[in-house]
Formats: C-alpha cells, sequence, structure tokens
C-alpha cells in the first residue's frame, strides 16, 4: 500500500524515532538541539554523534549511528510499514495528537495510528491483570460497556484479561475504545487479539503505539504504553491487579500527572486484590464499584441507559450465526475446552474456530483462559438500574 509522501518532518520524525535507543526524551532533545527532526536529520548522523553528550544518546545509539544509516530511507520504510497495515503517524504539536497526552511529562513525539484517534473525547483507562478471574472480568467487561454507553471511550493495553475484556465490553455497549500496543502497529500481541484490534480499528475506535513498526513486544516496552495509556485518560481505573502488576505501574503514571485514580476491590485474601488494596490503603486510590459511582466521583454527567438483556436461550441465535451455535452447545456444560478440541469436535480448522471464538468473546458469549481454553459466560441479569454489577456465579 503506497500512500502520499510524507512531509520532511514527519519523514523525519519517523526515521529518528526508529534508531535504536532513541525513545520520547531523545527525540525531545534532539528536536530541541536542531530546532526541528527535519533540521536534525539534515544535518547527518556525524552531527548526532558529535552531539551525543549534549543529546544524551545511549551507547546502541552510538553505535548505530557510526554505520551511518541513510535515516531519510529509514523513517521512509517505517511509514510504509504503517500504511501496509493502514495506520499513519502522528506528531507530538500537530493536529489529530490528543492534547491531554500532549500535556504529560514526556509525551511520545510519533504516534502510530490504526483507526480513529479522536483528538479530545472523555475517556476512562480500565487496567488490570492478564491471569484474571472470572469475576474480575466480567466486572472489566462490564465497566467497559457501560462506560461507552455513557459515551466515554475506553483506554486499555490491549493484553490477555482486565484489558481484553475491558475493549470487548466496550465494542459490546456500542462504544469506542482505544488499544495502546507495547509492540509495533503492525504487531498483533498477544495473537488471539488480532481479531479484536480488527474491530477495535473499524469500530470507531483506535489501535496505536509509539514504537517502531516491527518492534516485538518485550518487557521494557510495557511501562512506556502504560504511561501513555495514563496520560490518554481523564482517570483510570484498576480491576483486579497483584501486589506487582503493571496496573499500578499505570496507576502511579496517572497520580504523577494528577489525574484520578479508581480501584475496585476484591475478594479479601485474593492475590489479584493485593494490587487494589494497596492503592487504596496509600490513599492513591478511591473505591468505585461501577460506572455509574465513577460517574458521580468524577462530577461527570454520565448517563447510561438501563440495560436490556434478552434471555440466555435467545442470546446466541440473536448474536451469532449457526457456527457460533455450535461451539456453544460444546461448551454449555460450562468446563473449559481447549480450541484444539472444539475445532475438532465442531469439525472446523483450528483457525476458524479460533476466529469465530473471539467473535463470541466480543460479544460476551464466552471467556477465553490462558492456553486458549475457552469457558462460556453465564447470562447477565437485569439489574434494575443502570452501571449496577450482576451478582456474582454461584459455586458449583
Amino acid at each position: 500500500m503506497t500512500g502520499p509522501p510524507a512531509d520532511a518532518e514527519v519523514l523525519a520524525a519517523c526515521g529518528l524515532a526508529a534508531v535504536p535507543g532513541v525513545g520520547a526524551a531523545t527525540l525531545s532533545r534532539i528536536a530541541a538541539a536542531f530546532g526541528s527532526f527535519e533540521a536534525a536529520l539534515r544535518a547527518g548522523t556525524s552531527q548526532l554523534r558529535s552531539r551525543s553528550v549534549e543529546l544524551r544518546l545511549r551507547s546502541e545509539t552510538v553505535r548505530y549511528l557510526e554505520d551511518e544509516p541513510d535515516l531519510a530511507c529509514l523513517g521512509s520504510w517505517a511509514l510504509e510499514a504503517a500504511r501496509n497495515v493502514g495506520a499513519h503517524p502522528v506528531l507530538l504539536g500537530r493536529e489529530g495528537y490528543p492534547p491531554l497526552l500532549a500535556q504529560t511529562a514526556n509525551p511520545p513525539a510519533v504516534l502510530y495510528v490504526r483507526g480513529l484517534l479522536a483528538p479530545e473525547a472523555r475517556r476512562v483507562a480500565v487496567v488490570g491483570a492478564r491471569e484474571c478471574d472470572e469475576r474480575g472480568l466480567e466486572m472489566a467487561r462490564t465497566l467497559g460497556e457501560d462506560l461507552a454507553r455513557g459515551n466515554v471511550e475506553v483506554v486499555s493495553g490491549g493484553a490477555r484479561g482486565v484489558d481484553a475484556a475491558a475493549h470487548a465490553g466496550a465494542l459490546r455497549g456500542g462504544g469506542t475504545t482505544v488499544a495502546v500496543l507495547g509492540c509495533g502497529i503492525d504487531q498483533a500481541y498477544p495473537p488471539e487479539n488480532r481479531e479484536l484490534f480488527d474491530r477495535i480499528a473499524s469500530g470507531g475506535g483506535a489501535v496505536m503505539s509509539e514504537l517502531v513498526p516491527g518492534a516485538v513486544p518485550k518487557p521494557a516496552n510495557f511501562p512506556r504504553r502504560n504511561r501513555i495509556i495514563a496520560g490518554l485518560s481523564q482517570a483510570t481505573v484498576v480491576v483486579r491487579a497483584a501486589a506487582r502488576s503493571g496496573a499500578l505501574v499505570t496507576a502511579n503514571d496517572a497520580v504523577a500527572e494528577g489525574r484520578p485514580v479508581f480501584a475496585i476491590r476484591g475478594p479479601a485474601g485474593d492475590p489479584l486484590s493485593e494490587g487494589t488494596e494497596l492503592l487504596l490503603r496509600e490513599g492513591l486510590a478511591r473505591e468505585v464499584t461501577d460506572a455509574a459511582e465513577l460517574g458521580v466521583r468524577l462530577a461527570w454527567d454520565v448517563h447510561i441507559p438501563p440495560r436490556e438483556v434478552p434471555p440466555k436461550a435467545d442470546r446466541a441465535r440473536l448474536e451469532t450465526d449457526e457456527v457460533g451455535e455450535r461451539l456453544l452447545a460444546l461448551l454449555d456444560d460450562g468446563t473449559e475446552m481447549h480450541v484444539d478440541e472444539l475445532a475438532a469436535r465442531s469439525h472446523l480448522a483450528p483457525q476458524e474456530a479460533l476466529r469465530k471464538l473471539t467473535e463470541l468473546e466480543v460479544l460476551g458469549l464466552c471467556r477465553q483462559r490462558p492456553g486458549k481454553y475457552f469457558l462460556r459466560c453465564q447470562a447477565l441479569e437485569p439489574t434494575g438500574r443502570a452501571g449496577h454489577l450482576p451478582p456474582p456465579p454461584r459455586k458449583r
């Protein structure tokens, strides 16, 4: 996919951002030192190296520049790789860059965006554990759905567990959501969320990353992603988090930016409640139970229409096709099943079964557990008041 030629500043920013070891802070110093990214590119790699101390370049960056790479070609490659997946770059200070993110201490100089990133929107981050219990996933999904139904955009990190549940809830609520990746915009991580990312980008929301296309997910990338999640959002809600959860990094980033943080309290003694309890105990977060209460605490006029849920027997027929009904029937006894077993028993190719199961997950009809095991969801019952969480499932 070949798009229109980028202007010189965009090309230069993408080229410099693709240099190993160059992040938002380094890009900011380069722009300040040379006057613009374009001027830095024109100055050449030798000038960048000669000012390495002033620019505080990392040793890996200096070594890379010693080979005198063509940074303009590097920028063109990054732009083309982004365009090939339907993404485009947005520069700090340019039209389309989210103003709230621009106000943070270390905003990304370049964002690769797939879909529609509304510059100004009312946004709430919903984050939490990857390995989450069913009750926590239902909380995240319901919170995401009710926020979307109240015209609040949901922001999260696209990960397994709470993140995926919050995104899926927002889509189910007919709203939009933003997934911030810890990898390049052309990567799908985790792979099973590829379909979810496609739905987000095509449904009025956005999938985005500050990392160069092709960047693989690695631990150092996720704190960078977390600060963007917090920076995009007027508030952050933590659902189920262990004591050392990455969700707490997002919460701390939000606190550092002066943004309110909230937590949904989990069962006492549960390891996945330790992080939320820590936030509440140290006064870093306030407790909420649902989207309606969150709106009140933020002093937002959020109207969440009453949820109308059809009986369980009718839901699959209303929301999926014959293949989906076949898979749901196999899951109807409430036990987890692996995607390969589901594929074999429904006479589907494994990839086709996984794609359809992902659709069912987005619809709220099943859950994915670690290792590509799937579990059918209990039907939600009408609650009688907007935003109220359904009762926990009974023990079997």
